[in-house]
């Protein structure tokens, strides 16, 4: 993996937590247990902090970078992040979810719970709701998250937490 110090300032991973050989991790970033971090993420804490708490999924190709003007990038505990979404300066409540594609500008707050739709662009500074489900460009709030969805959800961040021990135990690079 590639992981790099930055204006003195390292990365802190839990043991517990699998990022990808192909991942980047610059500067002030801090990663909790059992979450993973897939092969071409970038993690770019280079003008302020990025914290990733326990067992939330960064998917492939996915970007997080910090603009030097805010607080950083705070994403809570249990969160998937689908493949290719981009979040730039953003604080994520527990329980969200993603969806591949997406792109958070600076600023947005999700509250617990909510779900960004697949490929959905969100504007600068929009306050999602918790338990909402927001979609389109520009995103818009467009109905309650469903229960289904939810315990679909919690299947799926568990399947993840298991996913970065079984990677942190049996990935082995054989070309």
């Amino acid at each position: 993996m590639a992981i790099y110090e930055f204006d003195g300032r390292k990365p802190r991973l839990s043991p517990e937590t699998f990022v990808h050989p192909e991942a980047v991790v610059i500067g002030d970033v801090t990663i909790g247990n059992q979450c993973f971090i897939g092969p071409g993420a970038v993690i770019r804490a280079d003008f302020g902090s990025v914290v990733i708490k326990d067992g939330t999924s960064i998917q492939d190709n996915v970007v997080i970078h910090v603009n030097g003007n805010t607080a950083g990038v705070l994403i809570e505990e249990d969160v998937v992040v689908g493949h290719g979404a981009i979040l730039h300066d953003v604080r994520i409540a527990p329980r969200c979810v993603i969806g591949m594609g997406a792109i958070l500008l600076y600023e947005v707050v999700c509250g617990e719970g909510a779900i960004v739709a697949a490929g959905s662009v969100v504007r600068q500074g929009m306050q999602i709701p918790a338990r909402k489900l927001v979609a389109g460009s520009p995103a818009k709030v467009i109905k309650d998250v469903p229960s289904e969805l939810e315990q679909y959800i919690r299947e799926g961040v568990a399947l993840y937490r298991d996913l970065s021990l079984r990677y942190g135990k049996t990935l082995k690079r054989i070309g």
